[in-house]
């Protein structure tokens, strides 16, 4: 992973070979780097890396190496999506194989061991009802602290502080 001035940030073999995704289950997706965000800033580094099957986000605090599992996408791939503007929340996005694209928020204040500890899951109420080509979630942006994403034209905020959604009036 490179910088904007092409200065190594970090080589793929300082990442694990597996990310913890709960305390019993390790996956492998370290193979390459696929993307990277630098927070608004500049204090953390978010970034995704792939694998056969496998994508995993991070989060690292350049110059130390200090490096955080954030999310994992099983048989899919990630994106990271927009930084709040305060740089303690970052929005990765999961592409499933099932056509289905949903969102995960990290907060870098709260960081955990396993990907289980550190991500916050976004879904609408109804969100187990619909099928998966249906989960479409998209991250608008953020606005005074929440979350504004879209799930099939419906707007929605995701309050990072209380992990609640309710829709946009």
């Amino acid at each position: 992973m490179r910088s904007g001035d092409e200065a190594i940030i970090l080589e793929i073999d300082e990442i694990p070979n597996q990310i913890p995704v709960d305390r019993d289950t390790q996956f492998g997706a370290s193979e390459r780097f696929s993307e990277g965000s630098v927070a608004p800033n500049n204090s953390w580094l978010a970034l995704v890396t792939s694998g056969a099957a496998h994508s995993a986000g991070w989060l690292v605090k350049p110059h130390t190496q200090q490096l955080q599992p954030a999310t994992f996408q099983y048989g899919g791939n990630i994106t990271i999506g927009p930084w709040s503007e305060d740089s303690q929340y970052v929005v990765f996005v999961e592409k499933g194989p099932a056509g289905d694209r949903t969102l995960t928020v990290v907060d870098r204040k709260q960081l955990g061991e396993t990907v289980e500890e550190s991500a916050m899951p976004v879904r609408t109420p109804n969100h187990e009802a619909q099928p998966p080509t249906e989960q479409i979630y998209e991250a608008v942006g953020w606005r005074n602290g929440r979350l504004l994403f879209q799930v099939n034209g419906d707007r929605w905020f995701f309050d990072p502080d209380t992990e609640e959604v309710q829709q946009k009036s």
